[in-house]
């Protein structure tokens, strides 16, 4: 893959280690990650890159994020901009049913924390290799 058409995943969460280990472990895979801290600097992120003609190839949110904009509340503004938007959710609550109902709440997939080379590769991966989520 040339670096021109490297594909760029929107981590949101509001642990940094958690950011570094996601952004460590997609480059490994070869994906480039833009972080942020806050559900409403990632929805304007995401915004911008629409605007700009170079969306996300898909956005990595956690559950409960600071200032109420977490990845549950999220979804809709995501899915409003691009409706084929691929958006997984993370959280440290293993049980919450938003990682075992993710599909019904819009969700592409769940990733449950502490969050693995391995799941990447095996949920993330293959759904970046289909074009159609882009705008």
């Amino acid at each position: 893959m040339e670096d021109k058409e490297k594909k760029t995943i929107l981590v949101i969460d509001d642990d940094d280690d958690v950011l570094f280990l996601i952004g460590y472990a997609l480059k490994h895979l070869g994906i480039e990650t833009e972080c942020t801290t806050t559900g409403t600097e990632g929805l304007e992120r995401y915004r911008q890159k629409i605007e700009e003609r170079r969306p996300f190839a898909a956005v990595i949110a956690d559950l409960s994020l600071p200032g109420n904009l977490g990845a549950r509340e999220l979804i809709v503004p995501l899915l409003s901009l691009n409706p084929s938007a691929k958006v997984f959710v993370t959280s440290g609550y293993s049980d919450d049913p938003a990682l075992t109902n993710f599909k019904a709440l819009g969700f592409t997939g769940a990733l449950p924390k502490p969050i693995t080379v391995e799941m990447l590769r095996e949920m993330v991966l293959p759904l970046l290799e289909d074009p159609a989520g882009l705008p």
